[in-house]
Order: C-alpha cells, then sequence, then structure tokens
C-alpha cells in the first residue's frame, strides 16, 4: 500500500488516470480502513476507469461483477457444479464399499465442488484484489441486503456449505448511475465519491497521455471541444473516453484542428444517438460548437497550460 494520499495521487497520474487530492485522499482512507468507496456521477465521467486504474496502481489484479436488472446470488457468488456432484454420486454409487451418504453429501456440498462467482473468488485471493461491481442501482434491494454480509464481516453465507471468511479483504468500489436510490445501510457502509467530467485542463492532460504526437493546442482544443459539447443539450454527452477515441482519430487523419468541414467525419464519433446526431445537424450547430470549443481552448490561462505541460512532461520520465 501506498503511504500517503499524495503517492496515491502520483501512482494513478502514473498510469493515466489524472485526477485530484480528494480523490485519492478517498481512495487512500478506503483503503486503510477497508471499507468500499461508492461512486456517483454521469455515465462516461471515469468511474469505473478509477476501478481499474487503482488496480494498475497498486498491481493488483481486478475483479469484475456487472449488476444488470434480476442478477441472482448465484451470478455474484458463484454455484455448485451440478454435473460433477451428479458423477461422484455416480461413481460412490458404482463402488464395492457400500456408500456413506452422509459422507457423500459432505463431499458434494464442499468448497471443492463449488465455482466461485466473482464475490467468493475476490475474497479468496492470496493478496489484496480490486472488486468492482459496476452499476449496482440496477439490482434490487434484495441483493443490496446480500453484500452487507460482505461488505460488513468480509464473509459470505453459502447454501449448505456455510460461511467462507475472507482470506483477504479486497479494494471495493460500487459504481453507480443514480438509476434508482441505493439504500442507505448500503451506504453507511461505503464512503461516498462523485466524480465528474474532468475540468478542460484535467482533460487536455488525459488526452495528451493517449495522443503525444499531437500539439498542445490540439490537445487544449479537445478539451475545449469536449466541455462546448457537454454544455450542448445532448441525451448522450460524450465521455472521456469518445473523447479519446476523437483525439487518436484526428491523429490517424492528419488533423490539427475541427473545423465545421469536417462535420460528417467527427458525427459518428460524438453523435451516439438519432436525436443527437439531428441536432447537431442543424443549421450551424455543429459550427457554433466548434468555435465555443475553440473559445475554451484559448481561455486556458498560461499558468493552466504550464500544469498540463509539467503533468506530461513528468510521466514521459516516468
Amino acid at each position: 500500500m501506498y503511504a500517503s494520499p499524495d503517492e496515491i495521487l502520483a501512482a494513478l497520474e502514473r498510469v493515466g488516470y489524472f485526477t485530484d487530492q480528494k480523490t485519492a485522499t478517498t481512495v487512500y482512507l478506503a483503503g486503510k480502513l477497508h471499507r468500499p468507496i461508492m461512486l456517483k456521477g454521469p455515465a462516461g465521467a471515469g468511474k469505473t476507469e478509477l476501478a481499474t486504474s487503482v488496480s494498475r496502481a497498486y498491481g493488483v489484479p481486478i475483479l469484475r461483477l456487472q449488476c444488470y436488472q434480476g442478477m441472482n446470488e448465484e451470478k455474484a457468488i458463484g454455484q455448485y457444479d451440478k454435473s460433477l456432484q451428479e458423477l461422484y454420486v455416480l461413481l460412490m454409487s458404482k463402488s464395492d464399499r457400500t456408500p456413506d451418504w452422509a459422507d457423500i453429501k459432505r463431499q458434494v456440498t464442499s468448497r471443492a465442488y463449488f465455482m466461485a462467482g466473482p464475490l467468493l473468488e475476490a475474497i479468496e485471493q492470496n493478496q489484496r484484489c480490486v472488486l468492482l461491481i459496476d452499476e449496482i442501482d440496477k439490482v434490487d434491494y434484495a441483493f443490496e441486503a446480500m453484500l452487507l454480509e460482505l461488505l460488513s464481516v468480509w464473509a459470505l453465507s453459502i447454501p449448505r456449505m456455510g460461511t467462507v471468511q475472507a482470506t483477504s479483504i479486497p479494494y471495493v468500489f460500487l459504481t453507480s448511475n443514480q438509476e434508482r436510490r441505493l439504500g442507505d445501510p448500503l451506504r453507511r457502509r461505503s464512503f461516498y465519491l462523485v466524480v465528474e467530467h474532468p475540468t478542460a485542463e484535467r482533460e487536455a492532460a488525459i488526452v495528451a497521455k493517449r495522443t503525444p504526437g499531437k500539439s498542445e493546442k490540439t490537445h487544449r482544443f479537445i478539451a475545449g471541444l469536449a466541455k462546448s459539447l457537454r454544455a450542448y443539450t445532448m441525451e448522450k454527452p460524450p465521455s472521456i473516453s469518445e473523447m479519446n477515441d476523437v483525439a487518436l482519430a484526428m491523429q490517424l487523419l492528419g488533423i490539427e484542428q475541427i473545423k465545421p468541414e469536417h462535420k460528417d467525419i467527427m458525427l459518428p464519433l460524438i453523435a451516439k444517438t438519432e436525436g443527437d446526431r439531428k441536432r447537431l445537424l442543424m443549421k450551424q450547430a455543429f459550427e457554433s460548437i466548434v468555435r465555443i470549443a475553440g473559445r475554451h481552448a484559448s481561455e486556458m490561462s498560461p499558468e493552466d497550460e504550464t500544469d498540463v505541460d509539467a503533468i506530461i512532461a513528468e510521466r514521459a520520465e516516468v
């Protein structure tokens, strides 16, 4: 574990996740106190990426439980391998010895016959891993209640097998897109962190990490474009990863700055719904967004530009 929030902040930047002191401090305290972090914020703001970046920064594996409506405990904890159980029972029943059915029952309900899901696998790791429970707001309150045992005493109760205590306590991240309000018991056990879209300066640094061959002017313009698009009335504002796609596309096409004549090229990258595509095709809409993006880019102060350059130079040396 890193010894301070500053060390975590530097480690996250080294793996390409540019964040702030608040986030780094929350990650530090959660790791020390064995508390999960509940991440909320708009889709594409970097909630999942924070968990994966912590995994890379610590050099530990990440196990992901992708939640969805109707998901049950078997998908999360695991289930018995019925075919293996049946095979064992068949072999024992055909052996020369009189079957000891009580012993057979103990055997087929033991850990050896249980296929672990992400939750059980996470607490059975020899060293701490990152456990990402993604989009937890899609499951019901009954599933939340099941998680309380894990997050309270770091153990899981499995029918017919008993309670499995954690070998190691994972770094747990819960993400939510706020489709429904999560229960208070789960909130009490978690640290709460809101992940917003990055500032233009930070997004310029993120884009520069992905496209180091482009100029700083281009990086600032893409950050300004992201800010302009998210301020527009879009059904699905662009995520950080989508703006990285724009940067990579510009690099492949040899474009230094997006202009109004690039509208047909850029629309498939930034408009992901039919409604947004129609909005951006409206008279002067795309042109206006590009113009405002240039204004945002030029408004970055020299001090901010220096900070971005310093971050990029430091990461390049590493």
